[in-house]
């Protein structure tokens, strides 16, 4: 009944979004109350605050193109407030792992994550996401293999976890699992404009992997790294270089990994 309340809430957001203009940034500017404040003025109705924020954070993540830092500080400050308020209301933890780790929050997006790892710890979600940042973000393997193997022994967890866990630290697969964990999200969002950014990023990633894939096979042929993207061309591995989705350029660094001047932001 939640998770459908909460589906409700963003399609309201969406549809309040398209008739209402908002001033976003206005936002930033008025501070939240504190958590312990929310839930005493909140009374007997905790749920129902907890219902407001979330909509009030999704309709600015959806309403945002770009982020400052005080913009994905409110947003992530938002977020603790809905879990805070009801800590049994998955869609706040859902919200912050797809959201706040790609808005550089990832100490935020943890905090949110491990309250939700004692609230809903039937949730295989949860521990995925705290998996991911560690992997992904933070390239810290260990953890990230605990994270992927505590989701895999949950109710409805993906059947590839286990074998997920046991391979992360095969060179080269950081952006497929960043892949596979944006296609699990889209599966996971109705909202649209949320969709749009899972779905820009999701291409900016497969640009990336792409760009992996024709080094690979360019240190295949000459046994060592392209000195810069261009070379690829050159030695017709490839005819073109994919575009940034955030209009920035991708780019070799010194350790062979693609990246973007945009950040993907």
């Amino acid at each position: 009944m939640r998770c459908l309340i909460g589906l409700i809430c963003l399609f309201l957001s969406a549809w309040i979004n398209t008739k209402v203009e908002w001033n976003l940034k206005e936002w930033t500017t008025s501070p939240l109350p504190r958590p312990e404040s929310a839930l005493l003025l909140s009374a007997e109705f905790p749920p129902l605050s907890s219902d407001y924020f979330l909509m009030k954070a999704a309709i600015f993540y959806s309403g945002m193109a770009k982020f400052k830092k005080t913009e994905s500080l409110w947003l992530s400050k938002a977020l603790y407030l809905a879990s805070y308020l009801d800590p049994y209301y998955f869609e706040p933890y859902w919200m912050a792992g797809v959201s706040l780790p790609w808005e550089g929050r990832l100490q935020e997006a943890k905090k949110i994550l491990k309250r939700g790892l004692n609230y809903l710890n039937n949730r295989w979600e949860i521990p995925f996401y705290l998996g991911f940042i560690s992997f992904y973000f933070e390239h810290d393997n260990k953890v990230a293999a605990n994270y992927f193997l505590m989701a895999s022994k949950l109710p409805n967890a993906p059947t590839y976890l286990p074998l997920l866990a046991s391979r992360l630290a095969v060179k080269g697969r950081e952006t497929r699992i960043a892949i596979a964990f944006l296609q699990e999200q889209l599966k996971m969002t109705k909202e649209k404009k949320i969709r749009g950014r899972l779905k820009k990023r999701l291409k900016a990633l497969q640009a990336i992997s792409f760009l992996e894939r024709a080094v690979e096979r360019y240190k295949e042929i000459y046994g060592h790294l392209p000195l810069e993207l261009n070379s690829l061309i050159k030695q017709n591995i490839i005819s073109t270089i994919p575009e940034d989705p955030y209009g920035g350029s991708f780019y070799l660094t010194e350790d062979g990994r693609i990246w973007s001047t945009s950040n993907l932001r």
